[in-house]
């Protein structure tokens, strides 16, 4: 994978501020719902992972708090664009559900338990998978109507073109926070989801050094 960060973003990424709406969204595990969840789908959710995920929750909570804010205002900057209707809460999930945002976002969080698998991802990627999702309530509303730069992958699946704009303006945000550690362990586990989507997705969008700034473009400049 060539080129998967630069230094700073272009200027012509630069754009007057627009501040996130100042909505605080609430990080949640309901514990009975997860588990009216778990009974529909014919799963169960082990003791174990509930009680390590209540445990984990506080440093959960500490790092979307610290992060989130500044990650949204980033995106809302970067693409010219006022994020409004912010979703009021992030539900955490043990179901077998993926994480996603069709109604709510939502993350699960069974690889970050060690009682669940035996090489746990770090609890920051989840914060980064939280972020997407909510991303995903907002790109929704502005997405470009026609995209020349989807034009151009009309072979690729529906899963890998509606994550195309969303990954380059995630790309965007983290190297404009200085996060390009972060960006490269998102593109780590991302790449090792079993669909295969992201992958490819990341490698579309990782195509040359500026492949991302075209995408991100095309966000701010949608009406």
């Amino acid at each position: 994978m060539r080129c998967i960060v630069t230094a700073v973003l272009a200027c012509s990424l630069c754009a007057p501020s627009v501040s996130a709406a100042a909505v605080e969204i609430e990080v949640v595990y309901d514990r009975v719902a997860d588990q009216a969840c778990a009974q529909a789908r014919g799963y169960e959710i082990n003791s174990r992972w509930a009680s390590e995920l209540r445990s984990s929750l506080p440093e959960f909570k500490t790092l979307w708090a610290a992060k989130s804010e500044e990650m949204l205002a980033a995106a809302s900057s970067i693409t010219r664009k006022k994020f409004t209707s912010l979703p009021r809460s992030l539900r955490l999930t043990l179901c077998d559900v993926p994480s996603q945002a069709i109604d709510e976002p939502v993350v699960n969080m069974r690889y970050a338990l060690a009682s669940f698998t035996s090489a746990p991802v770090p609890l920051r990627y989840k914060v980064d998978t939280a972020f997407h999702e909510v991303l995903h309530t907002q790109l929704r509303r502005f997405n470009p109507a026609t995209s020349r730069l989807l034009m151009r992958h009309l072979l690729e699946s529906a899963c890998v073109r509606n994550h195309l704009h969303l990954l380059a303006l995630q790309k965007a945000v983290l190297l404009s926070m200085g996060e390009a550690d972060a960006l490269l362990q998102v593109i780590h586990y991302d790449s090792q989801l079993p669909s295969g989507c992201y992958r490819r997705a990341w490698a579309v969008v990782n195509e040359t050094e500026d492949t991302y700034k075209a995408y991100v473009a095309e966000l701010a400049n949608a009406t």
